[in-house]
């Protein structure tokens, strides 16, 4: 088994954030002495005045946001074949002024760079080194002798790319030091009369030190940033170093990103915790009354002619298995065609008696369930609604009901398709769980993140890891055994897949509940979460099952079940979903929130089509 200290996630919010322009033109002065001295003889020709505005990046350390006293502009003004070079100007809160005899005697172009350097020369080779993390801008402007005003919109030439560090699950205390982007190179020259930015690469690859002795926390999180010079796809591979806790960690920068100048790039890391130890997940606690309340108290009266929202639904989805408890959330879902027009309606489930009647009266609704929003574009579609559940322990049929927007009445579904049938929609309400029994938060291949629409391609022969959290609501000393199953099958009360599912004239078509791995558990008093990962390999090479058509179908899923010490039964860990049970909960499908299971298959059935 693979074990890990924290690592950073490539948990990359990889934000490409243009900047945002921001006015900040000044008036053209009216004296541009600059020092309040008296003035020497009128030279020849119009002086030049100058107003400048900033393309602005957002404030942060380095970057000119707006101009402040004491800024020093560098000025070219190219005026045929003569005109003045690199004269000084400095901004004293107001005006941008010059002690120099800047003439503008014709038609001219002005050329600005900024900070001044009294050793530039030439426009078009500016020196710079971003070691000072100084910001560089430049700016163009036209200029005649009857308007010397020249209105400079000036630049930024580098690139800004800021890194947010998120606590996440690290545990630790969070001290971070010694922030450092590395790999880069700082020392260059820019084009003042076009941004065109050379580098320097006699001087080799840098470090540009970005400071440390910052805290950790997600409620105000460390953001640092730096000013660097704009690369290509496929350079040099950047990296930003620091230190957590005195160990050292390294996130290099995907070589496909390309940092423009002008623009700002954040990249937002999350550190994880240490595998088989405590970590910090988000706790949001069911709130009881008012998901107790929140769509059970409607007064569902059910319309004698469902045809007049006809929906036929098919595959209760089981992929969370068929566990439900008193006093918990439950993810149900179901698929479902509509036989009527375009339109904008409404969905819900509702709990049965056992033995009721198909369809059903509004007598033989048990517990009610909050409706959705749905809109049928004439197509198959499907939906997953979290559920409170309060019915007393027993058995109860899941039904669902469909509502035309506008209408009062809920329509029962005309049908049941693919071979589907009620007794599918059955299950066991038991009593509310003990608070030893503990249950997944998350579970995915290690590596390869997680959606629940895609399966992951795993080694057929090697091992592979599982990464798993676990939940334990009632904080207790957790110890026992948990072992992953892959499953495939064609039964009532399957976890995986059901009856309507099963095709004819399927080659491979087997079932199966593969053992892929198992590990000890051993929990402490106190934690609420814990994050572990189990080694697992295949112990059967399976063939892909495939429908008559070429297409593989109904691939096996992976769940972990759960045998307390001293016990002989496997329990399924269910879903803790809790969080998605707050009112204020905006987040939209919940699809891919959390969820108890896995879809993978061996990677030598990747040339293959899967439906």
């Amino acid at each position: 088994m693979k074990l890990f200290g924290y690592i950073l996630a490539a948990s990359l919010a990889c934000t490409f954030c243009a900047c945002e322009k921001e006015s900040l033109v000044q008036e053209p002065p009216v004296d541009n002495s600059g020092n309040g001295q008296e003035k020497p003889d009128k030279p020849s020709g119009e002086q030049l005045c100058i107003t400048a505005s900033l393309e602005g990046m957002q404030e942060s350390r380095g970057i000119i946001e707006s101009f402040v006293p004491g800024h020093e502009m560098g000025i070219f003004v190219e005026e045929g074949e003569t005109g003045t070079a690199n004269a000084r100007y400095v901004f004293d809160g107001k005006d941008w002024n010059t002690s120099g005899d800047v003439p503008v005697d014709g038609d001219a172009d002005v050329v600005a760079y900024l900070p001044y350097d009294k050793d530039v020369a030439d426009l078009r080779n500016v020196p710079f080194n971003l070691g000072d993390q100084n910001d560089i801008l430049y700016g163009t402007s036209k200029v005649t002798k009857e308007i010397p005003v020249a209105a400079l919109g000036m630049k930024h030439a580098m690139t800004l790319v800021r890194v947010r560090l998120m606590k996440n699950e690290y545990m630790g205390t969070g001290q971070v030091s010694g922030m450092t982007f590395g790999n880069v190179y700082t020392k260059g020259t820019v084009d003042a009369s076009a941004g065109t930015v050379t580098k320097d690469f006699s001087s080799g690859l840098g470090e540009v030190r970005a400071g440390g002795n910052f805290m950790l926390n997600d409620d105000n999180p460390v953001i640092v940033d730096a000013i660097l010079i704009p690369r290509l796809a496929y350079d040099e591979p950047a990296r930003v170093s620091f230190t957590i806790d005195g160990q050292n960690h390294t996130y290099e920068f995907p070589v496909q990103h390309e940092w423009k100048a002008g623009m700002k790039y954040t990249y937002t890391l999350k550190l994880t915790g240490n595998y088989n130890a405590p970590v910090n997940k988000e706790q949001v606690d069911i709130d009881v009354e008012y998901w107790s309340k929140y769509g059970k108290t409607d007064d569902i009266v059910i319309n004698p002619n469902p045809d007049d929202y006809p929906f036929k639904v098919w595959a209760n989805y089981t992929e969370y298995g068929y566990d439900t408890y008193q006093n918990e959330g439950k993810v149900f879902g179901t698929f479902y065609t509509p036989f009527c027009d375009d339109g904008e309606g409404e969905m819900r489930f509702v709990f049965v008696r056992k033995g009721a009647g198909n369809p059903i009266t509004a007598g033989d609704i048990v517990e009610k369930f909050q409706p959705i929003d749905i809109k049928t574009n004439g197509a198959w579609d499907g939906k997953r609604i979290q559920c409170y559940v309060t019915s007393a322990p027993g058995t109860y049929r899941l039904v669902p009901l469909f509502r035309k927007k506008g209408e009062t009445m809920w329509c029962n579904p005309i049908g049941y398709s693919y071979g589907s049938t009620p007794e599918e929609w059955e299950y066991e309400v038991k009593a509310p769980a003990s608070d030893d029994l503990p249950a997944l938060r998350m579970m995915e291949v290690e590596g390869q993140g997680y959606t629940s629409i895609l399966a992951y391609p795993v080694p057929d022969n090697d091992p592979w890891n599982l990464v798993y959290t676990l939940s334990n609501r009632g904080e207790k000393a957790l110890k026992g055994e948990i072992k992953a199953v892959w499953e495939r099958e064609f039964k009532l009360k399957s976890n995986s897949y059901r009856p309507s599912i099963k095709k004819e004239g399927a080659v491979n078509d087997e079932e199966w509940r593969d053992e892929l791995g198992m590990i000890s558990v051993d929990i402490p008093a106190g934690v609420r979460f814990w994050k572990g990962i189990m080694s697992c390999k295949f112990p059967v090479k399976r063939l892909q099952p495939m429908g008559s058509n070429g297409v593989s179908y109904a691939g096996a899923l992976v769940h972990l079940y759960w045998r307390a010490e001293g016990s002989k039964e496997w329990i399924l860990l269910r879903c803790d979903a809790d969080y998605l049970f707050n009112r204020n909960y905006i987040g939209g499908y919940i699809w891919d929130e959390t969820t108890n299971y896995v879809k993978l298959f061996p990677q030598s059935w990747n040339n293959k089509k899967i439906e």
